[in-house]
């Protein structure tokens, strides 16, 4: 059975090889038979090659408008509608009164005018200490109680000189009379003279010296001195404590009067020429920029530029009666360079922005196309800038929606 199975299998094989091998025989003889027309053909009979069916393109359709700008060839295209909906404004440029401002930053500190350093004048022990650090103060108040031998001794000498003194004033006025009733003679009359008019020399002088330890000329203590403040204010530093020794060259209290305040500020030397004293400053404080708005006072100018940061020291003075500022604390000013006023060709401050680095503007040629224009500025007032170069008078210039048009020249 299974040899028979092999017998039919191989007949098959056969008759299939034999039809393959018929088939290219009948193909390669159809392909010479054509191969064979065409090369004895002239080629005038050749026949006619069928023509490719032509497909008709239709026409371009008309370009859609854009609903944003388009910035092509340095100028802005501006859609009607995106110019109505970022309300696009313009202004015509013209010459105005400009008054410069100068914009710096600056620390609070105290007015040096207001602090007073009060310290013994004379060596001692600190008996008693009648204030702390954040007491209010007022003149003449008490704020400790030196305990000092040299003070003692100074002042029972001037009890002793006292002492004289009355007792020669005395003496002249017995032997006066003496002489009146010609019991003494005028030479001792004169000589009791002398030696009260020394008394009275000795005694001021005691007396001053005593004044010079700050000791008190009247009064039964003895050898303690009060030291008192001169100023009205607060206390900001407490140096000594009870038991302490003290000694002239200490300083056992710091008082300050925080109703004024300075502010130094660090101007450059491109801006300094603009300032001058009496000019007004605002300031606010940084940590609280929707705070309440001070108005200082431009005190000093300095001639001398640092020569690290080619800046100069301007001081202003700030009023600070509610105490709302306090020392150590950052600000910013605004100073109004108020004898610098001039007029110029001037753009609103809105309209001036920064490209690569360049203040630049939005020139409006009509109502759609716009062209970014580089300028060169002069002085900054607190609404308009002076324009040196890159526009003239009647040029219109954007004023609202300018950073929507800085924004396509990125996109």
């Amino acid at each position: 059975m299974l040899a028979r199975t092999k017998r039919t299998l191989g007949r098959c094989q056969r008759v299939c090889g034999d039809s393959r091998r018929a088939a290219l025989r009948a193909g390669f003889a159809a392909l010479a038979v054509v191969a064979s027309t065409h090369c004895g053909s002239p080629p005038s009979e050749q026949p006619a090659a069928p023509q490719a069916q032509q497909t008709e393109q239709p026409p371009p359709e008309p370009e859609a408008p854009s609903r944003v700008p388009v910035f092509r060839e340095g100028v802005i295209h501006l859609p009607p509608a995106w110019t109505k909906q970022m309300k696009i404004r313009t202004q015509a440029v013209g010459k105005t009164k400009i008054q410069p401002v100068v914009h710096v930053t600056g620390v609070l500190e105290y007015d040096e005018q207001r602090i007073a350093a009060v310290g013994s004048r004379i060596a001692g022990r600190v008996a008693e200490v009648h204030v702390v650090e954040g007491s209010p103060i007022e003149p003449g108040m008490p704020l400790a109680t030196v305990e000092s031998a040299q003070l003692g001794s100074v002042q029972a000498d001037l009890r002793a000189i006292e002492a004289r003194s009355r007792v020669a004033r005395l003496d002249r006025v017995r032997k006066r009379q003496l002489v009146k009733e010609g019991i003494a003679s005028k030479r001792s009359a004169e000589l009791a003279a002398r030696e009260h008019t020394v008394a009275i020399a000795e005694l001021q002088a005691a007396r001053q010296r005593l004044r010079a330890l700050g000791g008190k000329v009247k009064g039964s203590d003895i050898g303690q001195l009060d030291l008192y403040s001169p100023i009205a204010g607060e206390v900001v530093q407490v140096n000594i404590f009870r038991g302490q020794a003290v000694d002239p060259m200490e300083t056992a209290f710091t008082i300050v009067d925080n109703s004024q305040l300075w502010v130094r500020l660090a101007v450059f030397e491109g801006e300094i020429d603009q300032i001058s004293v009496g000019d007004a400053v605002e300031i606010r404080a940084q940590a609280d920029l929707d705070g309440e708005l001070l108005t200082g006072m431009v005190d000093y100018v300095s001639s001398i530029f640092d020569p690290q940061s080619h800046a100069a020291e301007v001081r202003v003075i700030v009023p600070n009666d509610d105490g709302y500022l306090r020392v150590g604390q950052a600000v910013n000013a605004v100073i109004h360079a108020q004898r610098a006023e001039k007029e110029g060709l001037s753009v609103p401050r809105e309209s001036v922005v920064q490209v690569d680095g360049n203040p630049t503007v939005f020139v409006a040629e009509t109502e759609t196309t716009v062209i970014p224009r580089p300028i060169e500025i002069g002085i900054t007032g607190p609404e308009r800038i002076e324009v040196v170069a890159g526009l003239a008078a009647g040029d219109v210039v954007v004023t609202e929606g300018v950073f929507a048009l800085k924004s396509e020249l990125f996109r």
